[in-house]
């Protein structure tokens, strides 16, 4: 009896994850749940902010600081600071990523990363070897750049 009963509910399941599977595949252009088409292609432009290497030797800091009435930087005061550094904002070309960099990936550490290797490759940049900061700005059209023209 319970074997039977058992079989009826895995046929009712198979049942409903087929026809589920149905729906999903007539209707994709159904938005997500961030209410974005699936289909809908995005474009990923890296820009990153490279520095100077730093020359200070490495020390112990923040050893016996109370952080509790410190309060974090704004981006206003963020953009300062990188600004008196002498950093500078250099975009990473569309083909350097290879259209492989999803918007998740690049807010990440692949964004990270992808930015080091360009500023590794590039000789021009020599005196810029750090990463200060990345941004990602994620367009629904491709970004056209001097480059590309």
């Amino acid at each position: 009896m319970i074997r039977h009963l058992i079989a009826v509910f895995a046929l009712s399941l198979a049942a409903c994850g087929s026809a589920a599977a149905a729906d999903a595949q007539s209707a994709p252009s159904q938005p997500t749940r961030m209410g974005e088409q699936k289909d809908k292609t995005v474009y990923v432009q890296l820009i990153v902010k490279a520095c100077h290497r730093a020359e200070t030797p490495l020390e112990p800091t923040g050893q016996g600081k109370i952080y509790d009435n410190e309060k974090p930087l704004t981006l206003d005061e963020r953009k300062a600071v990188m600004t008196a550094l002498g950093c500078i904002d250099v975009p990473v070309p569309m083909n350097f990523l290879a259209d492989a960099m999803s918007p998740a990936a690049c807010m990440g550490h692949g964004g990270y990363l992808a930015a080091m290797q360009f500023l590794e490759q590039r000789q021009d940049l020599a005196e810029f070897p750090a990463v200060g900061a990345w941004e990602c700005v994620i367009t629904d059209h491709e970004v056209v750049g001097a480059e590309s023209m």
